[in-house]
């Protein structure tokens, strides 16, 4: 049995009964999801659209990449990455340069206005994972964070074979 209660917005939100099984892709897929909607609506104003919030995140992490571990990192198929990178370049986010090791793969970096707006995704990120971990300790939002990596990297060596 799915219980429903009003809330501020107007909208009821489904709370599985105590019976029900928990579904942990569920709850993180609605983790995420919520996430990338208060993500998005705090940078939607400056162009910055959900797709490219990881791509920046990462960029500013790694200083440059390439598509192939873009796409492994963030956890998204390479043609769909490929659509992304090439609004970020056309959209003066990203440059891409020869990888000089490499004769076929290119680097990807940020520009200065990409630098300039994952400042802006930054601050937004930290807003919204502190409304989110809300009620929690710093022990416990770290230990969030290290079942999630411990989770993701099971699941990549299924994924990726590592």
């Amino acid at each position: 049995m799915i219980r429903t209660s009003k809330v501020e917005s107007g909208y009821r939100e489904a709370r599985p009964s105590a019976h029900r099984e928990r579904i942990l892709g569920l709850a993180v897929n609605t983790l995420g999801r919520n996430i990338t909607w208060s993500l998005a609506q705090r940078t939607a104003r400056h162009g910055v659209l959900p797709g490219v919030n990881p791509v920046i995140a990462r960029l500013m992490q790694l200083t440059e990449s390439t598509q192939g571990e873009l796409s492994r990192l963030i956890g998204i198929e390479q043609p769909t990455m490929a659509v992304t990178l090439k609004r970020m370049e056309r959209d003066g986010l990203i440059s891409r340069s020869p990888d000089p090791a490499h004769g076929r793969r290119t680097t990807i970096r940020l520009t200065a206005k990409g630098r300039t707006l994952s400042q802006l995704t930054s601050k937004a990120a930290r807003e919204v994972e502190k409304m989110a971990t809300k009620g929690l300790s710093a022990h416990e939002v770290d230990e969030f964070f290290r079942i999630a990596n411990v989770m993701t990297q099971n699941l990549n060596a299924e994924r990726y074979g590592d």
